[in-house]
């Protein structure tokens, strides 16, 4: 299914990270992202690089803004993250954190002081200086309530002073200072385990506010950005967006050479999928990756049968869990048997068929690859298809059968085949849901008002931790926006929020096991399947790969040589 929700950070107050380090360092590490590729793929990223070409691509969908503290769709932060740096970034596929505009950073014992040293040398497309300022104007954006940010939430209030600078009570963030123009301190409120993932988002980058100063807020964010990132943007007009070499990046790949390769993207947008796959296959776009959201369902049975496509097709987990919510406020659901007996009676490989096996079966709120993924889910909470057993806990409910319930979800035809398939599944045990079935931005505006009695959603991965996933969809602070099954256990409370602030990467495993197996026995989130990315790449696209943290397409490391396919 490729219309998944984007995580709204307006909505979201905490996230997640792996690997937590408490004193001076360059790079984090972490367990294995879940990407899979094919032979072609990883033998491209092996290859002696080519400098030069142009790509063109297809976009889904039209730029809402470039401006860093604003934008929030796909779409939008590929061109922010091609044209801005942020202090951290991922390395390749993996959960690895790397340096981008920090050459190192240091952690205090008490997980509460972060201290970056910023690489030398690195300038805006205008000549201006990269430097610590640079982010603390950034930061300053964020909390302005002018700007609107919707990651203002993923720093206010963990970042000292952050709040008060927010509420117009102080002119400076106490909580971000710059000792020297190379140096950037961060102070928190309070320990976040993930804090470094958080900076790792395309909110954070380097800015220049002269720049923005002199053009305004409206053009910096449409068509007059001021960046230090890979590509420049040279026009963005009648639905074509171009981008430039930034000829002084400072970036080299891992042989010396410097980044980017290509001289100048072009970016066409159009809402028809089906021309999408058709300019791909005559070779007239270079892939259909995050900018297209992967190879449209409609020409999916397309690429796999074709041998010729089939070979184009990289594919990799996407992070994304995709669940039947059951309100534990609103009738039947209040009663935990019906919740078990829902678990039992869904056909989840039968759903996975019926998507063309573009997804995986999922057990758990939290996805594989991600920190805090239970691989040892114990057999009474690991629930499989077994329509005896939802009927003998329906029976054990004491209710009256057939149970009748609304079931709520987006229109789109995949989403409602799927509802289809779990109406025939429950009614067949003796529950009769009725769908109501609206436009995607109706049904999440409905949606997080947490009054719908059970509901088909999905919940997109931002971070490699499952505090992105537990915490947000479970804790009943996150009620309704956010935790719209209204669910509420004074333990997972408890165990979620020592997880949000313990540095102990161990003791967060065992906590977050914890959750898992007391929410699965609660029943309220009824796992269905993990997603996928299905992208098709042409052969003489080289360097290619997917890194579903950033969820963009690496410019930056594309080359193209048509000789060398």
């Amino acid at each position: 299914m490729v219309n998944w929700r984007r995580q709204s950070c307006a909505l979201v107050t905490t996230v997640g990270m792996i690997a937590f380090l408490l004193s001076g360092c360059g790079t984090s590490t972490s367990n294995a992202s879940g990407q899979t590729t094919d032979t072609k793929s990883q033998t491209n990223q092996q290859s002696d690089p080519v400098r030069g070409g142009d790509l063109q691509l297809d976009m889904s969908q039209d730029i809402h803004s470039i401006d860093p503290a604003v934008a929030e769709d796909v779409l939008s932060d590929e061109f922010v993250q091609s044209m801005y740096d942020q202090l951290v970034t991922y390395k390749g596929t993996t959960n690895d954190l790397v340096g981008d505009a920090a050459q190192t950073w240091d952690v205090s014992a008490d997980g509460k002081t972060y201290t970056f040293h910023l690489r030398k040398g690195i300038h805006f497309w205008n000549g201006d200086p990269l430097t610590a300022d640079s982010y603390i104007a950034e930061f300053e954006r964020m909390l302005n309530k002018k700007i609107a940010s919707p990651g203002e939430s993923l720093i206010d209030p963990i970042i000292q002073g952050s709040t008060a600078y927010h509420d117009g009570k102080s002119t400076t963030i106490s909580g971000v200072t710059a000792p020297n123009p190379y140096t950037l301190k961060i102070v928190l409120t309070k320990p976040e385990p993930f804090f470094l993932n958080i900076l790792a988002m395309h909110f954070f980058v380097g800015i220049d506010p002269a720049w923005i100063q002199q053009v305004g807020d409206a053009a910096f964010g449409l068509n007059k950005p001021m960046g230090t990132g890979a590509f420049e943007l040279k026009s963005n007009n009648n639905n074509v967006a171009v981008l430039t070499r930034n000829p002084h990046y400072f970036q080299k790949d891992e042989h010396g050479n410097q980044l980017p390769y290509l001289n100048q993207i072009t970016f066409t947008y159009n809402n028809n999928t089906e021309l999408d796959a058709m300019r791909f296959e005559r070779g007239e776009t270079a892939f259909l990756g995050f900018n297209t959201r992967g190879i449209p369902s409609s020409a999916y049975q397309q690429f796999v049968s074709n041998p010729s496509l089939k070979q184009d097709v990289l594919t990799s987990s996407a992070g994304t869990i995709w669940y039947m919510g059951l309100n534990v406020q609103q009738p039947p659901f209040t009663n935990v048997k019906v919740r078990q007996a829902v678990e039992y009676a869904i056909d989840k490989p039968l759903l996975v068929k019926l998507l063309d096996n573009q997804d995986s079966v999922a057990n758990q709120p939290t996805p594989p690859g991600v920190f805090g993924h239970v691989e040892d889910l114990p057999s009474a909470v690991n629930y499989t298809y077994n329509p005896q057993k939802a009927k003998e806990l329906l029976k054990e409910s004491g209710l009256s059968l057939p149970i009748k319930a609304k079931f709520y979800s987006s229109n789109d035809s995949s989403t409602l085949k799927i509802i289809n398939q779990i109406q025939s599944d429950l009614k067949a045990v003796g529950i009769d849901i009725s769908p109501e079935s609206t436009s995607w931005g109706t049904f999440l505006t409905l949606n997080a008002k947490g009054n719908q009695p059970s509901f088909l959603i999905d919940w997109n991965q931002t971070y490699p931790d499952a505090s992105d996933f537990l915490y947000t969809l479970l804790n009943s602070s996150e009620q309704p926006a956010n935790n719209s099954t209204m669910y509420s256990n004074a333990d997972v409370d408890r165990w979620l929020n020592q997880a949000q602030t313990d540095t102990n990467q161990e003791d967060r495993a065992n906590l977050y096991k914890q959750v898992t197996i007391q929410v699965m026995q609660d029943a309220t989130i009824v796992p269905l399947y993990y997603g996928k990315y299905i992208y098709a790449i042409q052969p003489w696209v080289h360097g290619y790969y997917i890194n579903r943290n950033l969820e963009e397409d690496p410019l930056a490391h594309i080359w193209v040589d048509p000789t060398h396919q």
